[in-house]
């Protein structure tokens, strides 16, 4: 349980606050995104579908061609197989999104070779790092922060002994939340629900994640 997780669990939970909201999926190479939406199954767009976009996109056509589920969260994910495309700009796309929906939550691929993921992470108005409780993990995090300029803030996964005002001192940036393992992701995947639609650890961090980046905002 990591990024990708928490990521769907904002969008779920923005989604019962009231929130008109679209998960989009930045890892190619992820298995799709739409699998923890719950949303694997349903028809719709797929960014198989979009590969070679140019130019404007009309933001309306491309809200009600994605999958949605009863949560009311629609999603734009690559799916288990990415096309050749994979490495094109995002942009159109996302601007699009942005266009068309009150919130745009991205799950960001990592740094890749000739700052390729700059595409995505530039397009974030907020950004948030999901840290391992390690001594590799708060190190690979520190290399991260270095790079992301607009570094949020930071979830880190517990256990953990360290106090947030040290890694906040490592990586420059607040810490959000706590996540611990939760039972009810693994609960949800069994049953095609997105993850964080049930009470616990994940969907905890995922409203203190959004009262941070959206204050004022609570979910039902």
């Amino acid at each position: 349980m990591g990024a990708s997780a928490l990521a769907t669990a904002c969008a779920v939970r923005a989604a019962a606050a009231g929130r008109d909201v679209v998960l989009v999926d930045g890892n190619p190479w992820g298995g799709g995104l739409d699998i923890m939406a719950g949303l694997d199954v349903e028809p719709g767009l797929r960014w198989a579908d979009l590969g070679g976009v140019l130019g404007d996109v009309d933001p309306g056509r491309l809200l009600d061609a994605l999958p949605v589920g009863p949560e009311r969260v629609r999603c734009l994910s690559w799916g288990a197989d990415p096309p050749d495309s994979a490495s094109s700009d995002p942009e159109p796309v996302l601007s699009a999104l942005r266009r068309a929906a009150g919130l745009v939550v991205l799950d960001l691929p990592g740094p890749a070779p000739g700052l390729a993921h700059q595409q995505w992470w530039g397009s974030c108005d907020e950004l948030v790092l999901v840290v391992e409780a390690s001594v590799v993990g708060i190190g690979s995090a520190t290399v991260i922060a270095a790079e992301a300029h607009q570094l949020t803030g930071v979830v880190l996964r517990s256990p953990s002994v360290l106090e947030d005002a040290e890694l906040q001192t490592a990586v420059g940036a607040a810490v959000l939340s706590r996540l611990g393992d939760d039972s009810t992701v693994h609960r949800c995947l069994e049953r095609g629900d997105p993850v964080g639609a049930q009470p616990g650890p994940l969907s905890d961090a995922a409203d203190e994640v959004l009262v941070a980046v959206l204050p004022g905002l609570r979910a039902a």
